[in-house]
């Protein structure tokens, strides 16, 4: 490989994106969290091929709209005669024709699908028939991935790199740390109960002092006697995957406290490289031992930063994933098989209507003079041609600016309002759920 090209199509390459006037209402709605791809993939990448290409698909297509930039990705590949085409799967932008036609040139084209724990079903089994080979972070799916006929490469969830720590003299800024959003799943609850039993917790992130640069949250991992993880997904929370935060935690040197997620242990040994837990009053006893634990705790954490650095770190995940695709093109006849298409779901489609729509919209409210906004909501539409919302944004593009804006405002409202109904439906099901399920276990006592 050390003398072939690699083309990388990705996304949120530049911290600097969440201020961009367009990007930063894709971003807010779809990414709030910075994915460092520079040291994640591209670093990695240059060590192994004589040329990485980075193409951000974002930035470009808010700069020349989707099937412009479609056209110049097919363009680069055809100039640059790539081996590798790495795509970082985010929704729709790279297109499924666009993919089929780099495959038609000669490029072996690689998906990389993140949380497929809850998004094999909705988004990524759909990508499967354009692709030459998939990577997924999730244990669970393999099998289903394999089912549709995919070649499947299993690796573990964006790491991160190794942080030099000095074990003889360690730097120790606080006793409980957690970076990330407090307004997920059920993280808040969690964290309240901390304050109920009067154990402090420093909190980072979104409504706490806002976004923490990633070099910042590894100082903090470092630093920090007990790091905090949850487990559950923010938009499913009955599901529990486990996070790159796991392994950017124990890279930085620090000790883990995380919710238990199933597949845990074929990562790091329990009780001595990681420690987990499995419901609030678990969380309180384990972080209290080992306050008070320090030798224990510490060796907790060197053995896991050991074992992190022996095989976690991007270098050596980015490796392993292009070595196995290597010892399996060498097997294979190409074009040898190929997988069926499958019919999108009713909600597939929504949530495919919905992300062209918030690019319709975000046109719209930045002035974008290109009309672009026109092909974002016909595509919106092409997906769910009864979509309200989809169709209002596209009378609002045809009004004057005059009025165009104090509308826009309104129908803005409307939309979150409609948003937030679902949210409160969900979120008081979920109560009565767990308040049966609480009566049960009291009257079962």
């Amino acid at each position: 490989m050390r003398c072939e090209t690699v083309i990388l199509l990705t996304y949120y390459y530049r911290q600097e994106d969440r201020d961009h006037r367009m990007l930063r209402h894709i971003i807010g709605a779809f990414c709030p969290t910075y994915l460092p791809f520079d040291l994640h993939l591209y670093d990695p990448l240059k060590r192994m091929f004589r040329r990485v290409i980075v193409y951000d698909f974002l930035r470009r297509r808010a700069e020349l709209g989707l099937k412009a930039m479609n056209d110049e990705v097919l363009a680069l590949v055809r100039e640059e005669r790539p081996k590798y085409v790495l795509w970082t799967s985010f929704y729709d932008d790279i297109r499924n024709i666009t993919l089929e036609a780099i495959r038609k040139e000669g490029a072996t084209v690689v998906g990389w699908f993140f949380d497929d724990e809850w998004r094999f079903s909705s988004y990524s089994k759909y990508w499967i028939p354009y692709l030459d080979y998939c990577v997924t972070n999730a244990i669970s799916v393999v099998p289903r991935y394999r089912q549709l006929g995919a070649r499947v490469i299993q690796t573990v969830p964006n790491s991160g790199v190794t942080v030099d720590v000095d074990w003889a003299h360690l730097e120790e800024g606080y006793d409980l740390a957690f970076v990330g959003s407090t307004r997920t799943a059920d993280r808040r609850r969690y964290l309240d109960e901390f304050r109920i039993n009067n154990t402090p917790v420093n909190v980072f992130g979104e409504g706490h002092g806002g976004y923490v640069p990633f070099e910042r949250m590894l100082d903090i991992f470092r630093t920090s006697r007990i790091n905090l993880n949850f487990s559950k997904a923010g938009s499913y929370p009955w599901v529990r995957q486990i996070k790159g935060r796991v392994f950017q935690v124990c890279l930085a040197g620090g000790f883990l406290l995380t919710e238990y997620s199933l597949g845990l242990e074929k990562y790091f040994e329990p009780g001595k490289e990681v420690v987990s837990f499995n419901s609030p009053r678990d969380m309180i006893n384990k972080a209290r031992y080992y306050l008070n634990h320090e030798a224990e705790r510490r060796a907790i954490a060197r053995a896991g930063w050991e074992r992190a650095n022996m095989e976690y770190s991007s270098s050596r995940m980015v490796a392993r994933v292009f070595e196995e695709i290597e010892e399996d093109l060498a097997r294979r006849v190409r074009g040898s098989d190929s997988a069926a298409r499958l019919k999108m779901t009713i909600q597939a489609r929504k949530v495919f209507a919905r992300y062209h729509q918030d690019w319709g919209s975000a046109r719209i409210q930045e002035d974008d003079r290109r009309n672009f906004w026109e092909d974002d909501l016909a595509l919106a539409l092409s997906y769910v041609p009864w979509s309200i919302f989809a169709w209002l944004y596209r009378v609002l593009g045809l009004l004057p600016l005059s009025v165009r804006f104090s509308v826009f405002s309104r129908l803005r409202r409307l939309e979150n309002r409609r948003l937030g109904i679902t949210a409160l439906h969900w979120i008081t099901f979920r109560s009565f759920v767990r308040r049966m399920i609480e009566g049960f276990l009291r009257k079962s006592q």
